[in-house]
């Protein structure tokens, strides 16, 4: 589950720890160049969303402004899109032409999906209804689930089952089929011939609790050496040329490192819903985006960190480090980001889509 007010609450505290980290958390190297790259568009609200047509016009959703705006360097932004107040934009894809893009609202209980076709919108998919109809991950169980009698845990440790929420977080399309990363249902959705249907739950993180993390998260001491079942979180996706669907994996735990770097790429056979993994050990994996010779590009919010997967490997390459990395796309010879998405508290927003030659 990912609700859009949690990740801004956490910014300040997490900004404080996760610097500190480097890549020894997410067991990457950390030699990755800083800075660079040209900036298209900035002064933006959150833009945690985004999608870049082949002559560089950029579609960036401010998701907590509940904002869709069409930028190009140089040029005035255009609104193309505003959800109504208290309601947020994003899951941001154009493909030939047409936009789309989800709108959620409330406590992770409601979520659509529009269109924008020759000007005009319209929604597609109602998610919410899906989730409410299949609730994906409703077999799996979270949480601690077989501790020693007597040992106390905070109630959100505590065994649950996935329970019913929506918050569509990322499409993508191929052909006629718009794919859905839903961060509060934990599942990715199709939307087909006008039916929204689940294509597959992302598995749950199953983390052993070293002593160190029970210390930091202050948990009592029989908990060390058990394992806890967290949220596979879905942030991302995209359909690679391989046909199957590349999503990152934001585990539904404490994102400072403490109980390890457990994010990662998952590919998902649309045909089947079968789930593998590509690489592990990132830390607040929020954005992908797969090259035609099937590389993989992974952001990392909280690190700051961009790398690369080459094709057939599942060991990620620092490429760059940007202040917090949301969206990646690829257009051409472009790696285009989103990054300072997420501003200090009382500062006036400053975030930025931006891009990097490859």
């Amino acid at each position: 589950m990912l609700r859009p007010t949690s990740a801004v609450v956490s910014t300040a505290a997490l900004a404080l720890v996760v610097p500190a980290l480097g890549a020894t958390a997410a067991g990457a190297p950390a030699a990755a160049p800083a800075g660079g790259g040209q900036v298209v568009a900035s002064k933006l609200v959150s833009p945690l969303s985004l999608a870049v047509k082949p002559n560089g016009t950029a579609y960036v959703a401010q998701n907590f402004a509940g904002v869709l705006t069409k930028v190009r360097k140089g040029e005035k932004p255009v609104v193309v899109a505003k959800a109504r107040k208290g309601r947020e934009i994003g899951a941001v894809d154009v493909t030939r032409g047409v936009v789309t893009y989800a709108v959620s609202w409330g406590e992770n209980e409601g979520g659509i999906v529009r269109q924008v076709r020759n000007g005009r919108a319209r929604t597609i998919g109602n998610i919410a209804a899906a989730e409410r109809a299949t609730n994906p991950d409703g077999g799996t169980t979270y949480g601690f689930t077989d501790l020693p009698e007597g040992c106390e845990v905070p109630p959100f440790l505590q065994a649950y089952d996935g329970i019913v929420e929506t918050h569509p977080y990322a499409t993508a399309v191929d052909g006629g089929t718009v794919y859905v990363a839903d961060a509060g249902a934990n599942a990715v959705f199709r939307i087909a011939g006008g039916r929204v249907t689940p294509v597959a739950a992302l598995p749950p993180v199953e983390v052993t609790v070293p002593a160190e993390a029970a210390a930091a998260l202050e948990l009592p001491d029989c908990v060390v050496g058990e394992t806890v079942a967290l949220e596979g979180v879905p942030t991302d996706v995209e359909v690679g040329p391989d046909g199957d669907l590349y999503v990152t994996s934001l585990p539904g735990g404490p994102e400072d490192g403490s109980l390890g770097a457990n994010g990662s790429v998952l590919r998902i056979d649309p045909a089947t819903g079968e789930v593998t993994t590509v690489a592990t050990g990132f830390l607040s994996t929020t954005g992908v985006a797969v090259a035609g010779n099937g590389d993989v590009y992974v952001g990392e919010l909280f690190t700051g960190r961009i790398s690369r997967v080459p094709a057939g490997t599942s060991t990620p390459q620092p490429l760059r480090t940007q202040k917090m990395p949301a969206a990646l796309e690829l257009q051409g010879r472009w790696l285009w980001a989103t990054t300072n998405v997420l501003g200090a508290e009382g500062a006036p927003p400053n975030g930025k889509v931006m891009r990097f030659p490859r």
